[in-house]
């Protein structure tokens, strides 16, 4: 895990605002634990960029750390035209690019300058909040518990977590911040949630929809 002063930073330093970046911008679907490496590799090629990130403390073998935590897992946005876009897949870093309807530009600019405000100003503040569903299988990453699969029973902040074994009928009910789990690429045709889908929105309108494989 890299320490505080060793991540890359959110933005383009040479960016003072978002509102500075040229051209449009596209949301970059990276491969497994790449966001920082791309957002470097951005960084020396001088192509505007943003990669959310919250401020977190873990607890690891009795130690407790703070660490930078990518907001959207696998995602980071970045502006410009056919130079970045070159300049980002030569990266090699990338699943895929995934354009943003150009009518939703405009929100997503607004968004993103809010969001890149709050990070700023505020960043011990914000906790991330994963959209969780009712019925949905997650699997917690955090904690003592890290690795256990459950059901989401309450999808909010304290989310109330169902682990048990579904062909017995019976299990147990555990209270776990949300911040401590996360939805499972491959769910089964038994959940409520479409399995292994990703979405992005925008001012609550879809902007984007893809189906992921088994392997995410």
């Amino acid at each position: 895990m890299l320490s505080l002063q060793d991540n890359p930073p959110m933005k383009l330093p040479s960016l003072e605002t978002l509102d500075m970046a040229p051209g449009k911008w596209t949301v970059a679907y990276c491969k497994p634990r790449q966001e920082k490496a791309l957002a470097r590799d951005l960084c020396l090629r001088e192509v505007p960029y943003f990669l959310p990130m919250i401020l977190r403390e873990t607890s690891s073998g009795g130690r407790r750390r703070r660490s930078w935590f990518p907001m959207f897992k696998s995602y980071l946005f970045f502006a410009g035209e056919e130079r970045e876009r070159l300049a980002v897949l030569k990266t090699n870093r990338l699943v895929q690019i995934l354009e943003i309807d150009p009518a939703a530009q405009s929100s997503f600019h607004r968004e993103i300058n809010s969001l890149e405000l709050a990070l700023r100003t505020a960043p011990e503040e914000l906790q991330l909040y994963p959209q969780l569903v009712t019925g949905k299988r997650v699997q917690i990453i955090g904690g003592p518990m890290k690795g256990a699969e459950g059901i989401i029973l309450n999808a909010n902040n304290l989310t109330k977590l169902w682990i048990g074994v579904t062909m017995m009928g019976a299990g147990a009910t555990i209270e776990i911040h949300a911040d401590l789990v996360e939805p499972l690429a491959d769910e089964g045709p038994n959940t409520k949630a479409a399995a292994g889908k990703v979405e992005y929105h925008v001012e609550g309108k879809l902007v984007h929809s893809r189906q992921l494989g088994a392997n995410g």
